[in-house]
């Protein structure tokens, strides 16, 4: 019994991928990075839940969302005050797409 799988190029944005329009997939992908470097601080400082909270200076019940990677609990913005209220530096790239 052989089965077929389909392989496809991805376009670099996991969002794109799934169907998003190419504006959704942009936030949702600079939201899951930022995301992602709160959760590099908890592990690298070996944080818990309570200390990453005073760090962030929010909720531990949004550290828990943080964690659990509930994306649609935060906004960009809201990511970004809790990296700055942790002393990081955040910056923003621009580039042209490649066509």
């Amino acid at each position: 019994m052989t089965s077929k799988h389909q392989i496809s190029r991805s376009n670099e944005n996991i969002f794109a991928d799934l169907g998003f329009s190419a504006e959704e997939a942009e936030v949702l992908r600079i939201r899951a990075d930022l995301m992602l470097s709160l959760r590099h601080l908890i592990e690298v400082h070996h944080w818990s839940i309570g200390q990453a909270a005073q760090q962030f200076k929010t909720s531990e019940s949004q550290i828990g969302d943080l964690i659990n990677g509930e994306i649609e609990q935060f906004s960009i913005e809201r990511l970004v005050s809790m990296l700055t209220n942790a002393g990081m530096k955040v910056r923003v790239e621009v580039l042209p797409t490649d066509t």
